[in-house]
């Protein structure tokens, strides 16, 4: 895959800084120190005012010219006062084919103006007002901070220079590195949702933080948080909820597999265990001390986050009394005497992980002289060592405790410093593991599986819009209702399923659109907090689970129905503003009561789904076809079902073909390719595949697939046909099929690489209508290259056998 497109941003190999006017100018010191300190040399170059004597010698070329440059910098820095405007200083770098642009200084230019010239010129731009950026490893650093970050595997994504700025402070302390640090600023052109993209894409980092205040597109964030939390945990705390409800901001991030903090200190906690911690197991927390203070601490806060605590079964409870053989006291919180050597708290520890009903243990101790804590370090990293399940350690109090915590955190066990910090800590991960199981759930519409007439439903509720009936009654609205499986009666019956009547609304966020609300009748209109919310569309999981934080512990089938049928209705009408039903009874005939207040919008010209922030399976892409040979055969989207039987395609290719695509010789799939090729984001990649029917089970016959370059306008694809199903046209359908799909995205270009020798293949590229050109930088690849203009697709539809004028998205 092509480079991404913001490597020269975020990862620069030669650097050139504007300096500006002004010799003494704080924060053009501030950036050469740092630029300095990150140990670079002869790759950055200085062109304008030469600075003052009092920053020192510097490891940089001066320019008088910017023609002496002999080759084109990565990024451009503005770093000095500079009297020309931002929009002129873009011009220059696009001239100089700069690629990106790092703007520490404000401007007072309109921000339209700007991100124009930036795409006029083709320069990425982070800023104005950035803190800066940095890089540890690789020995870029250009940022405004205090302290400089040390190399490791977190990435920390900040809109605010000062949070950036301590979170690196205390985590330095801490002992714990960074992959890449961003301080965004004033974002204008490149959003979080693209640095994401980017971080999400980046080995070296292995887990993110996030501090956000703004996020622009909504559904392209949480389609690029879903793609970077599907492989790395991430961690995000937002200043002021980034101007949504806080409920409707907890459920979409719940969606994306990312964890919500609400303070700082939360990302402090997240910190801690992000780059070390193991996944949690089934089961509850134990916490072993030498002291009750700061264990009942910690449990205090376990009951106010909700972290279950273990109570040792009977058989559990004698094993750990054998143990401590009366030093000490067996519970929830086990606590032994402070005077016990440091192997007790180890075996009592490495006997609760044993158990099954035990997730994990965190070890709470307090500095005394009578532990020995050189031993302590040695058989809590054997233990460490020795378990799949999780230890974690708060070690309390300043002096000697510091760098044992730092040499603790270092061996890759998570560390903390408080009580409270360390089950906040353990917290993240339960809710990361929990939001991880939410994420990969597609659920669909349901309007393709039912037959559900949407247009007619739609054209009932514009009539009325058109009529100025804006807020219809439960009659008004009957027949739509009708559509989507809602039998509706008038008069309350006096047994109904439920122990109480509910209230189920739907409403709109001002950053997430649509939301769906449940509660008992009556909490809802007193406190929010008592009301569950989640974001459209639904499935049966997702509506379980919503369920069960609006009613613990109630299950109901018929509830669960209704709210996919509730779901299904507000994903396909964007026309329904607000919808509620109170005092909501199900009956066992399946009629439901309801009192129906809606309120309606004109819905413009939106596409399918794009009043949604979460995009449904895309089942208007699903196509029954029926190949040269008259097999009959489905085209559909990939889903995460569909893994074991990518992997068996791939394993049963040939060398050859194997090869071809992937451009390895692999023998199958590693599980994390298996997951990244099944489990798609289907707002930024699309994987079509071919399924038929072999001896009564369904096979994969082929696939095509494209992922979006993140440069707003450009995709990279693949095709790959089993070798018994060559030769009957497959391939073309799957391709024309997916040019239709980029099309539909705004994609206006489609690039593939290939194999030199792979003759069949580039054959077949010409013959659909891709330009072939030699890889400039590899001698055996060639690029396949393609413009999807309207006059192209066009002809695909045609020989899809589509009509034209359609505007049907298949």
């Amino acid at each position: 895959m092509s480079k991404h497109a913001l490597q020269p941003l975020l990862a620069p190999s030669s650097i050139l800084v504007f300096t500006g006017e002004d010799r003494l100018n704080p924060i053009l010191h501030a950036v050469l120190r740092a630029l300095s300190f990150g140990g670079r040399r002869g790759k950055v170059f200085l062109y304008g005012t030469q600075p003052d004597d009092s920053i020192g010698v510097l490891p940089f070329d001066q320019l008088s010219s910017l023609e002496s440059l002999a080759n084109t910098p990565d990024l451009a820095i503005l770093a000095g006062e500079d009297p020309r405007p931002l929009t002129q200083i873009i011009e220059q770098c696009g001239s100089l084919s700069i690629p990106a642009l790092l703007v520490f200084t404000g401007s007072d230019e309109n921000p339209d103006e700007i991100l124009k010239a930036a795409r006029q010129h083709g320069v990425r731009l982070i800023g104005p007002n950035s803190f800066g950026m940095c890089r540890p490893k690789q020995g870029f650093s250009a940022w405004l901070g205090l302290t400089q970050p040390i190399p490791g595997r977190l990435a920390l994504l900040s809109q605010s220079g000062t949070v950036a700025s301590a979170l690196v402070d205390w985590a330095t302390w801490q002992g714990i590195g960074f992959s890449q640090v961003v301080s965004m600023g004033s974002p204008i052109d490149v959003m979080p949702s693209q640095i994401l993209d980017y971080l999400s894409n980046d080995f070296e980092s292995q887990s993110i933080l996030m501090y956000l205040q703004k996020i622009g597109s909504t559904t392209r964030f949480l389609s690029s948080l879903r793609a970077a939390s599907r492989s790395k945990p991430v961690a995000v705390v937002t200043e002021h909820n980034i101007g949504a409800d806080p409920r409707v901001l907890d459920a979409a991030l719940s969606r994306t597999g990312a964890v919500r903090g609400r303070r700082l200190n939360d990302l402090v906690a997240a910190a801690s265990v992000m780059t070390n911690a193991r996944r949690v197991k089934q089961g509850s927390l134990m916490i072993i001390g030498n002291g009750s203070g700061p264990g009942e601490l910690a449990a205090q806060r376990a009951e106010e986050v909700n972290v279950n605590l273990l109570s040792p079964s009977e058989e559990l409870r004698t094993k750990l009394e054998g143990i401590m053989d009366g030093r000490g006291s067996i519970g929830s919180v086990t606590t032994a005497w402070a005077s016990c050597n440091a192997d007790l708290f180890v075996d009592l520890a490495e006997t609760a992980l044993a158990d099954k009903e035990c997730g994990a243990v965190l070890l709470m101790l307090s500095p005394t002289a009578l532990i020995n804590m050189v031993s302590l370090y040695d058989q809590v990293l054997q233990l460490h060592k020795k378990q799949k399940k999780l230890v974690m350690v708060c070690m309390l109090g300043g002096g000697h405790m510091v760098a044992l915590r730092t040499r603790i955190n270092e061996a890759g066990i998570p560390t903390f410093r408080t009580p409270e910090a360390a089950i906040e800590g353990f917290q993240f991960l339960v809710q990361f593991h929990r939001n991880q199981l939410l994420a990969k759930q597609t659920p669909d519409s349901h309007a393709f599986r039912f037959n559900i007439d949407v247009a007619a439903a739609r054209a009932k509720l514009k009539e009325m819009i058109k009529a100025g009936n804006k807020t219809p009654t439960a009659d008004d609205l009957k027949e739509v209702f009708e559509l989507f499986n809602f039998r509706l009666i008038a008069r309350r019956q006096s047994h109904f399923l439920l122990k109480k009547p509910i209230h189920l609304r739907s409403f709109r966020d001002p950053v997430f659109g649509p939301a769906i609300g449940l509660s008992l009748e009556g909490a809802n209109q007193w406190h929010h907090q008592t009301e569950a919310v989640a974001l459209p569309p639904l499935n049966t999981i997702l509506s379980k689970d919503l369920i069960q934080r609006a009613f613990p512990n109630v299950e109901s089938f018929e509830l669960e129905d209704l709210l996919r049928s509730f779901s299904t209705m507000i994903c396909e009408l964007p026309e329904l503003e607000y919808v509620e039903l109170a005092d909501v009874r199900i009956h066992e005939s399946g009629s439901i009561f309801a009192n129906v207040k809606a309120k309606l919008k004109s819905s413009g010209k939106l596409r399918r789904y794009e009043h949604l922030a979460i995009q449904p399976y895309p089942r208007q892409w699903v196509k029954q076809v029926t190949l040269r040979d008259g097999q009959d055969i489905t085209l559909r989207p990939i889903l995460p079902r569909d893994a074991y039987m990518m992997a068996e395609f791939v394993k049963n290719l040939s060398h050859e073909s194997r090869y071809f695509r992937f451009i390895a010789n692999i023998q199958e799939l590693t599980p994390k390719m298996i997951a990244s090729l099944s489990h798609i984001d289907y707002d930024r990649e699309m994987a079509l595949i071919a399924v038929g029917d072999k001896e009564g089970e369904q096979v994969l016959m082929g696939a095509a697939r494209f992922s979006d370059n993140f440069d707003d306008k450009s995709c990279e694809f693949a095709v790959v046909i089993g070798d018994e199903y060559q030769g009957h046209g497959l391939a073309a359908l799957l391709m024309r099929r997916l040019f239709l799909v980029a099309h539909f995205k705004g994609i206006k270009e489609m690039k593939g690489t290939v194999l030199a020798e792979n003759k069949r293949m580039i054959d077949f590229c010409r013959r659909i209508g891709f330009t072939i050109k030699r890889d400039p930088d590899d001698i055996g690849l060639v690029m396949a290259y393609l413009r999807l203009t309207p006059k192209f697709i066009e002809g695909v539809k045609e020989k899809l056998g589509i009509e034209t004028t359609s505007k049907k998205d298949t």
